[in-house]
C-alpha cells in the first residue's frame, strides 16, 4: 500500500480526494490535516509515516511553504506533492527548490490522481502537462552549448541521466537504458544534485526544462 496523507483547510477538497483513494487497493489515506501546524503535530505523534504528502500552500496558522522546509529537514523520505490553485512559476520553482516532488492544480480532473501518486511512488517526482507548457514557453527559445551549462561542466553521460530522470522511469529502469548497475545510477544523481545545488529529481528536471537539455514540444490543451 501506497500510504499518503492530505493536507488541506478546505474538508470538501479532502473528503473528495478520500474518496477517490479509498476506491483504490494500493493508496490509503492514513490521516488528514487543515493546516501545517496540524500536519506538524500528526508527523510527531502518529505511528504511521506516510510516503506522500499532498500538501495546499494557503492555509491558515501555518501554509504549506512555512513547514516545507521542515518536513524535507526532519522526514527526507517523504515526498511531497503541491496541490493549490496558486499558479505561478516562480511559485513552483521555489517549492520544488525547497523539495517538493511536483505541482498539481486544483482545477485538475480529480481522476488522474491515483495515477499521479503511483508515478511519485515509482519515478519520485511529478510535473504535469500545465508546467511543462509555461516552462516551454519560456525557454524554448534558449540554445546553449550542449554539455555546458553556467559554471559546471556536465559531461556526455551526465546529460544523458538527465534526460532519462526527466521521464517517468524508475531509477532501474534508467540503470537499464544507460548500462550501468542501480548504485551507479544513485552516484550519479548524488553528483549531479551536489553540483547544481538541487535536493530532489523534480528540480533537476525544472533543470533540464529551463537549460535548454530537454526539448518540450506543447501538446493540446490540457485538463491540468
Amino acid at each position: 500500500m501506497i500510504k499518503i496523507a492530505l493536507v488541506d483547510d478546505h474538508i470538501i477538497a479532502r473528503r473528495g480526494l478520500k474518496a477517490i483513494f479509498e476506491s483504490e487497493k494500493d493508496i490509503e489515506v492514513v490521516w488528514e490535516a487543515s493546516n501545517g501546524k496540524e500536519l506538524i503535530d500528526n508527523l510527531a505523534n502518529t505511528v504511521s509515516i506516510p510516503e506522500i504528502i499532498v500538501l495546499d500552500i494557503n492555509m491558515p496558522i501555518l501554509s504549506g511553504i512555512d513547514v516545507i522546509d521542515k518536513i524535507k529537514s526532519e522526514y527526507p523520505k517523504i515526498s511531497i506533492l503541491v496541490f493549490s490553485l496558486l499558479y505561478s512559476e516562480d511559485t513552483i520553482i521555489n517549492m520544488i527548490t525547497k523539495g517538493a516532488c511536483g505541482y498539481l492544480s486544483k482545477t485538475t480532473d480529480p481522476e488522474i490522481f491515483p495515477e499521479v501518486i503511483r508515478q511519485i511512488h515509482t519515478s519520485g517526482f511529478y510535473l504535469g502537462d500545465l508546467v511543462k507548457k509555461e516552462f516551454f514557453k519560456k525557454y524554448n527559445a534558449i540554445k546553449l552549448k550542449p554539455g555546458f551549462y553556467g559554471k559546471e561542466f556536465l559531461t556526455a553521460k551526465e546529460v544523458e541521466f538527465i534526460k532519462l530522470s526527466s521521464s517517468n522511469l524508475s531509477y532501474k529502469e534508467i540503470a537499464v537504458h544507460l548500462n550501468i548497475n542501480p548504485k551507479t545510477v544513485e552516484n550519479y544523481r548524488d553528483s549531479l544534485f551536489q553540483k547544481l545545488d538541487i535536493n530532489n529529481r523534480a528540480a533537476l528536471t525544472v533543470f533540464a526544462y529551463q537549460s535548454g537539455i530537454v526539448n518540450l514540444q506543447p501538446k493540446g490543451k490540457s485538463k491540468s
